[in-house]
Parts: C-alpha cells; structure tokens; sequence
C-alpha cells in the first residue's frame, strides 16, 4: 500500500482544529467516568477505608466478589458456530468455522474475554478490537481499556458503537515503533515528556500486574520518573465523514480513518475493512440507560465493604481491650517511674480521681452478635452480585435439587453471560469480513483439538469462494459474500455449569429411551475430549475385557 499524500499546510490546520473539537467532546463525556473508574480500581486493589492507625480488620470483599463472579463466568471457552445464511454454503461455513476458532486459539481469547469481564465489573464496560495487522498480516483480536476509548455521545447503547460519529482510541507507542510504522511523516514526531515518564507503583497486586502490560495515559498527581525509552501518544480516529465530491458522491463512503501523534497527522484515508464498521466492539457488563459505557458493580459494594470492615476493626479492637485485664486505680496510686513501665497492649489501664484504690477486673466473653452482623453483611454482598454458594445442603437431597439450587443463584451471573456472548457475536461476525478481505491465500493455521492439542488445519481460500458443489460465485458476490454467514455462540457456553446440566439431562434422556441422545452425543456435550476417540478407546477396553458370566435362572430351575 502506497504512503498517503502529505496533506498541504492549511487543510492539515483545519483538520487538526475540526479533530480538537472532536477530543473536547470525547473528554467532557468520559472526565466524570475516570475518576469513578479510578475509585473502583483503588477499591478492587485493597486501597479503601483509611484511617490514621493500620486498621485491625481489613478484608477485600470487592476483589474476592469480583474473583468469583469473573471466574464463573469465563471458566469455560465459548463453542462458536459459523453457519450459512444462503442455500449450498454450507462447506464453505465449515471452513470459516475452522478459520475462526483458529484466530481466536492463536490470540488467546479466553485471556481477553478474561480481562473483558474483570474491567466490566469494575468498570463497567471494556472493548475489544478487531484489527488487521500490517506488520504480521494477520488479524489480531484485541483487549483495549476503556479509559483509552471516546465515543460520540449520541451512542446510547453498546452494540450500536458503529453507528457512531467517531471513535477514538488512544495508544502510547515507543517513539521507534511509531517511525516504523509510520516511514516519512512518522519522523516528525516528538517524544511526549509525560508519556515517556514511568509511574512509580508502591504496590504489586493481581489488577497491577493486568494494567502493567497496558499502555499508561498520564494522569496528574502520580509519581513519575524519567523513562529511558522515548514514547508518545497516538490518537486513532474512525470518522463518518459526510464530505462529498463535485459529483455528489461521499469522499468516503465507508468512513475515514486518521492516526494522529500530537500536532503531526500520520495518516488519513478511507476506511479500509469492506464491512464499514469500525474495527472495535464494546461489552458494557450492565446497561446503562443513557450511554454505552455500562454500569459496574463496584459502587454497590463499595459502602457494603467500608461497613464490614468497620463493623470488624471496632470489634477486634473491642475485643483486644477487653480480653486484657483492666486496672483501675488512682493517678497517685503508683509513682510515674512505675507507671511508665505500664501500658494498654498488657492490659487497659483507666485512672480515676484519687481515692486510693486499686483492682483488678477479669476481661469480658467476646460477643457472638458482631460476628453474626459481618456474617449478614458479607452475604448480602453475595447476593448482590449473584455469588451466593449452595448452603444448607443435605445429603438426602438429589443432584436434580442442587443443580437447580445452583441455578437459581448464578441468574445475575447468566445475565451477564448472555451480554459477554452477544459481543462476542459481534466481534466474530467483523472476523468472518476480515477473513474474506485479508486472507486472500492459502496458508497453514493452527487450533485447539477436542482434547487441547494443537493441530493444523490447511485455509484453501479457493474452497471458501465455491458452493457446496465445487462451482465458483460469481466475483459481484465474492465482493458481498461475508454476509452470507452467521457467527454464533451456543448459549451460556461460557459456564461450566450449562455444560454440566445439558450432560446430566442428556444422560437421563438416555436413560429413559435407551437410544436417544446417542453415546457420542452426550461425550461431546461432557466435553472431556474426542467423543469419536473415547469411543474407540472404550470399545476396545470391552474387548480386552472378560466375558461375563452367564445369567443364573430362577430358584428351582436349572
């Protein structure tokens, strides 16, 4: 691809002023949100209630609600479909399939979706790209930070982001990377002092060492140091830009895309993926009525923790102090000298008026109320985020029963499950456009089998142009032939738990039918590997096998 034309002086002023009022709009919308977004990140790390003194009691309720919840909610890949909307597609839906499960093996998508849902909940929302990659040619499937993204403020709702005026996202690059990528006007960029700067983290924790891999913006107040690599920011805009040509024509029909670093534009052209989108998707982990930034859960617990924490440093103080015992004795009782040599951690010393007495009082039984509180308290935070355990279990109880109790306490958990699959649709379906636009040879990728082994599979991309009969379409459809196909996920295959009922209900129907679902059926519902392998495996066990011994006939009969 040719380097685009270096713009004349006074249209790169005019698009730089129109590009300013476009961040102006962007930062009014999203200064409210980052500081919130900084408060629940501070709570999520431990950094909440503080006091003069180390408190006694401290617990982490937020992180531990947001370690479970998210480890429900990803402990399982999603199983994607990609399935033909046309008659006599259908193999060439297979090898989109494959194609695709191959992209998001080799990008490690249960990483992303990992990092989605933490940020979600503590944020939320979070976004993922979908860009081509000029340096690997490949397409990549990215997580991007919400704080690095802006949106036109007309979008009220996540899925409908490419609907959007403009999209921003911002990225903090080496200075050499943006040279390289950028030969020519690439030169003309100036490191940023404040980018090149590097935080000083006090700190390491789980959230520290996710957001370290992330590039930094530069927030005030934080302690830097100069960075011995030189970087800047670079600002990437998607433009639904409505200029039109002396015939009438729009200059950029599918949109405009334009690579920014400070006052030096990189690049400005035509949008360049066939489907018009943009090349990102948000998943916003609640709806938010009014924006598409989401609603986190962060501000729900958050008064919930301060009151747990201080309902327990009260206790255990109280329960220090009066487990010691006390002396209660007069100011002039002992000489100063002795009195220096006595303080609280032994004992809680109260001085009373003189009147010369001296005792002693045994400490008090610790009560059982303030325990029965924090206990009330910490499971009225899990029954706000949809975390609560099965309790009061017994062992009569059938699994049939503790399944549905289980199902029953992971509702909020299947809400979010179905929002987190529908972004995911929706990137799927950008991959499905970028797999016709960019892999236009055939090349060797790579993807997990049924029992997580790397296998290769061959992408013939001439295959992918013919119908199911071998006869090629005609080059007009080629053109359009990404929205031919479907890309879906099973629903809730995300949880462990649908996988595990739809196997337990498969076995029952066996049960009862004796035929229906087949054997390799409910071994692919399990998921424990080849369904077709674990069947040869136990057919030829049988074999090795002993015969059984014959049945024995009725009493009295031989």
């Amino acid at each position: 691809m040719t380097t685009p034309l270096i713009p004349p002086k006074g249209e790169e002023i005019a698009l730089l002023k129109f590009l300013d009022a476009v961040d102006s709009e962007g930062d009014s919308v999203s200064k409210d949100l980052h500081k919130q977004w900084e408060e629940n990140i501070r709570q999520v790390r431990g950094d909440q209630w503080r006091i003069r003194r180390s408190p006694y009691f401290l617990a982490n309720i937020i992180k531990n609600q947001v370690r479970r919840k998210v480890s429900t909610l990803t402990e399982s890949k999603p199983q994607i479909k990609i399935l033909s909307q046309k008659t006599g597609l259908n193999k060439s839906s297979l090898i989109l399939q494959n194609t695709a499960k191959a992209i998001f093996d080799r990008n490690h998508t249960e990483e992303t979706i990992y990092k989605v849902s933490q940020f979600g909940m503590t944020m939320g929302c979070a976004g993922v790209g979908i860009p081509y990659n000029k340096l690997s040619d490949d397409i990549d499937l990215t997580f991007i930070d919400p704080r690095r993204i802006r949106i036109d403020p007309l979008v009220s709702s996540a899925a409908d982001v490419d609907k959007a005026q403009y999209v921003r996202i911002d990225t903090v690059l080496p200075l050499h990377e943006v040279r390289t990528s950028f030969p020519g006007r690439g030169a003309l960029v100036k490191p940023d002092e404040k980018m090149s700067a590097t935080p000083i983290r006090n700190r390491a924790t789980l959230l520290n060492s996710v957001l370290s891999v992330l590039p930094q913006v530069y927030r005030p107040g934080r302690i830097v140091r100069p960075g011995p690599i030189p970087k800047t920011e670079v600002k990437e805009y998607w433009l639904r830009d409505p200029q039109l040509n002396h015939e009438g024509e729009f200059l950029f029909p599918n949109g405009r895309h334009i690579v920014r670093a400070g006052d030096i534009v990189l690049l400005d052209e035509d949008n360049p993926y066939i489907d018009g989108g943009w090349p990102i998707e948000m998943f916003e982990w609640d709806i938010d009525y009014e924006s598409p930034w989401g609603l986190d859960e962060i501000q729900d617990l958050r008064r919930l923790q301060e009151a747990i924490n201080r309902i327990g440093d009260a206790w255990v103080d109280n329960t220090l102090r009066s487990s010691n015992f006390k002396i209660v004795a007069d100011q002039d009782a002992l000489d100063p000298d002795q009195w220096a040599k006595l303080d609280n951690l032994a004992g809680l010393i109260i001085r009373k008026k003189p009147s010369r007495s001296l005792e002693y009082q045994a400490p008090m039984e610790p009560s059982q109320t303030t325990i029965t509180q924090l206990e009330g308290l910490i499971r009225l935070c899990d029954l706000l985020t949809g975390n609560s355990d099965a309790q009061g279990k017994s062992s009569a109880q059938g699994s049939a029963a503790i399944e549905g109790l289980q199902m029953a306490r992971q509702t909020l958990v299947r809400s979010v499950a179905r929002r987190l699959e529908a972004m995911l649709e929706r990137v799927g379906q950008k991959l499905i456009s970028r797999i016709f636009q960019y892999y236009t040879s055939d090349r060797v990728l790579f993807q997990q089998g049924p029992t997580r082994e790397w296998v290769s599979f061959t992408y013939e991309r001439q295959k992918l142009l013919e119908d199911d009969k071998g006869d090629p379409r005609d080059p007009e459809e080629i053109k359009r032939m990404y929205r031919d196909y479907k890309f879906l996920i099973s629903p809730l295959s995300s949880l462990a738990m649908t996988r595990i009922q739809r196997t337990m209900a498969a076995l029952q129907l066996r049960a009862a039918t004796g035929v229906a679902p087949s054997v390799e059926r409910i071994l692919q519902e399990s998921d424990m590997g080849d369904a077709r392998e674990m069947m040869r495996e136990g057919l030829e066990e049988l074999k090795r096998l002993p015969a059984p011994p014959p049945p024995k006939g009725r009493a009295g009969r031989q």
